[in-house]
């Protein structure tokens, strides 16, 4: 129950964090020719991180890379701007690829087979993190002073909790599901 109503009480940062990716895909299409030079060695570096010998070292990789980004957003969500950079450059890079994809000659079929049935858990878990960072810095930033210790106190300990028992294992399940069937549904 308390897990429901600290998601509830940030359902509109997450909203933000998704108008703000999915703002930011056209772009990221738009200007695949103008920056493959530099974007390309960044997915070349993240794939060699990600992609392993067996699948479970791979499941394990994209965990790690995702977790990573999501402890990022935690942390910077503190500082609220931040959230924001880091929602637009994921989503920057969805247009991207997608624009890669058609590239070489795969439809847009084949993208979403490959994106979408991981990404439904991928992606609440990454905007449910910026919120709940952001959600701390918020804390900070609009309680009265003799109220900001325990605001933020209780939003860090509201953050923790989700974080675990919901960011987690939704993580897991979506680098599972990326490695196992995505990859299936493309090869």
């Amino acid at each position: 129950m308390i897990i429901r109503q600290i998601i509830e009480k940030n359902v509109r940062l997450m909203a933000l964090c998704c108008i703000l990716f999915l703002l930011s895909i056209p772009p990221g299409f738009a200007l695949f020719e103008q920056t493959q030079d530099i974007l390309m060695p960044v997915i070349d570096e993240l794939k060699s991180q990600v992609l392993k010998e067996s699948e479970i070292e791979t499941a394990c990789g994209i965990f790690m890379n995702n977790y990573k980004i999501c402890a990022l957003l935690l942390f910077l969500g503190t500082m609220v701007v931040p959230v924001f950079f880091v929602m637009l450059v994921n989503g920057f890079m969805v247009g991207f690829v997608m624009k890669y994809v058609l590239v070489k000659e795969h439809t847009i079929a084949f993208f979403i087979k490959g994106v979408l049935l991981h990404s439904l858990f991928e992606l609440p878990a990454i905007f449910l993190s910026g919120a709940i960072g952001m959600r701390i810095g918020l804390s900070f930033i609009t309680s009265d002073n003799g109220k900001r210790v325990r605001d933020v106190s209780q939003s860090i300990k509201e953050a923790l909790i989700v974080h675990v028992f919901v960011v987690i294992p939704m993580l897991a399940v979506a680098a599972l599901i990326e490695t196992f069937i995505s990859a299936a549904l493309i090869s």
